[in-house]
């Protein structure tokens, strides 16, 4: 009867170190799994992604926040010593672009614009809807870019000192490289150095960069 349950026992253990090798074996071989993937790298850029990024020609510079400038206490005057004289040196002048590109603003950056009245306001809002739809709409398949150019021009030509400017050129700068010829588009057409310097009777707005 003792080496029944000897037996037994024996084949109990045997069965138990059994599995303790085969899940150490197993353990020893796995590999890790990769990192699960983000939701954002998930899903691909949709055709209505590029539809929402294309609104963002809609939106609004806000208002500078200008710091404001406390004025320095009056101080006495120091006489003032004299410097010897040196020869100036001379220093190679660095080719620049002759036009800045909306492209080149990277970070929130105070630009100077021209409110217009009422009745202009009211008629460029009308307009930039069109110039924003014909970009989404361009591209898709057999369709082009038109609609989107000649409300982008008429602004240009009306109103070029506007904040609506600035959008039409971030626009027209969109399809330049591609398209500029077909349409005409010039760099003189994309330049905002205007904006970068306050001018009589223009207001400092902050703007952001496009979103890519």
């Amino acid at each position: 009867m003792n080496t029944i349950w000897l037996k037994l026992a024996a084949v109990a253990v045997g069965i138990v170190v059994v599995i303790v090798v085969v899940s150490k074996f197993t353990s020893s071989n796995e590999t890790p799994a990769p990192p699960a993937q983000t939701q954002e790298e998930e899903k691909p850029r949709t055709i209505y992604d590029q539809f929402e990024r294309d609104k963002q020609f809609l939106e609004r510079a806000q208002p500078a926040n200008e710091p404001v400038v406390t004025p320095e206490p009056a101080t006495e005057p120091q006489t003032v010593q004299e410097v010897p004289h040196q020869e100036p040196t001379q220093q190679v002048a660095q080719p620049q672009s002759q036009y800045v590109l909306p492209s080149s603003i990277t970070q929130t950056t105070t630009l100077y614009f021209k409110p217009l009245d009422e009745i202009d306001d009211i008629a460029a809002q009308q307009l930039m809807p069109w110039a924003t739809t014909g970009r989404s709409l361009g591209r898709l398949p057999f369709l082009q870019y038109g609609t989107m150019v000649k409300p982008c021009k008429e602004v240009l030509q009306r109103w070029p000192d506007s904040e609506y400017a600035f959008r039409a050129k971030q626009l027209l700068e969109e399809i330049f490289e591609r398209y500029g010829d077909q349409y005409q588009i010039t760099e003189q057409d994309l330049d905002i150095s205007r904006f970068l310097k306050s001018r009589q009777g223009t207001v400092p707005m902050d703007v952001e960069p496009v979103q890519r």
